[in-house]
């Protein structure tokens, strides 16, 4: 199923779910005036196209106390890159990694409790063998963070 495939009925259905993964079936059947049949074989089609790849929980960052978010750019001497980001992709702090075109060769979005958390994460990035330089830049506030593009 391409997203050109995608009838009003499934973008509905997509919105609700972005909205609230935890929306019923009965709760969408009010919203959609469909039946709650119409709406399991929609989604579990979705599913089997994987236009929808799973349902996900939200946190609350700051709550769990990780008030510093930054986003570092990271040069990394040539093929080495996928090794290190495979490496760097696995350390609890780090929420995002993208291989990038331009001057860095990845960016990545972290989270810290502690300013000293930072400095000590940013000390060993450039303690590892093929990164060259790294860029860091504390995000002052967030104005939207999602994965996922809003049908």
């Amino acid at each position: 199923m391409k997203k050109e495939q995608l009838d009003d009925i499934d973008k509905e259905i997509i919105r609700i779910l972005q909205n609230n993964a935890r929306t019923s079936y009965r709760e969408i059947q009010n919203q959609l005036k469909i039946s709650i049949g119409t709406i399991h074989n929609r989604i579990s089609k979705l599913k089997d196209n994987q236009i929808i790849e799973g349902y996900t929980l939200k946190l609350n960052n700051e709550k769990l106390g990780y008030k510093l978010t930054f986003l570092i750019r990271i040069h990394i001497d040539g093929k080495h890159t996928e090794d290190i980001l495979s490496e760097i992709a696995e350390i609890p702090e780090v929420c995002s990694v993208f291989h990038t075109t331009g001057e860095q060769s990845a960016a990545l979005i972290c989270r810290f409790k502690e300013s000293e958390d930072v400095h000590n994460f940013i000390r060993e990035l450039n303690k590892k063998e093929y990164i060259t330089r790294t860029n860091s830049n504390m995000i002052l506030k967030e104005y939207k963070n999602s994965s996922f593009v809003e049908l």
